[in-house]
């Protein structure tokens, strides 16, 4: 696991007071204790978690934890977003790891399934990764540029 320079540790007192407290990453399904380190995110995630923000080079952003339940490869066409920086830049998942995940992070979308504006969560179970092509295609076809429940669904529009 990446470790960060420029973290502190948490003062005992405040680790303390976070596990007296039972207090757990915030991410859907996680449940492990909060992170040992200061930093961002350190007041609602894991250190799993907290390393995996966009601010340390991962997927998720902390005021869109659904954020963190991206992967690489598209649901719909199976496109490995991550084997096409990795061919287009071959060296630079080593060089520059960060840089590396920032650019498959731009290539795909944590979409929900039922919208929010329709009642979806922001689960696991309700997220699922698209790349920019498939996410355009659901978008239109859905319409989910519309407001709440007026929208058809994806069976009724292809039939």
């Amino acid at each position: 696991m990446k470790q960060i320079i420029f973290d502190k540790p948490k003062q005992l007192a405040q680790l303390r007071k976070d596990l007296e407290l039972g207090k757990i990453c915030k991410i859907d399904g996680c449940g492990k204790p909060l992170t040992n380190m200061l930093g961002l995110g350190s007041g609602i995630l894991c250190r799993e978690h907290q390393l995996g923000q966009v601010e340390y080079g991962g997927t998720g952003k902390t005021n869109r934890l659904y954020t963190f339940h991206r992967e690489w490869i598209c649901v719909d066409c199976d496109k490995d977003v991550s084997a096409e920086v990795d061919k287009k830049y071959p060296t630079l998942k080593e060089t520059s790891p960060d840089l590396f995940n920032r650019l498959c992070r731009n290539r795909v979308i944590g979409d929900h399934i039922i919208r929010r504006a329709d009642g979806g969560l922001d689960t696991k179970e309700n997220i699922q990764t698209l790349c920019l092509d498939c996410n355009s295609d659901k978008t239109i076809l859905n319409e989910d540029y519309k407001r709440g429940k007026d929208v058809k669904s994806e069976s009724e529009i292809l039939n």
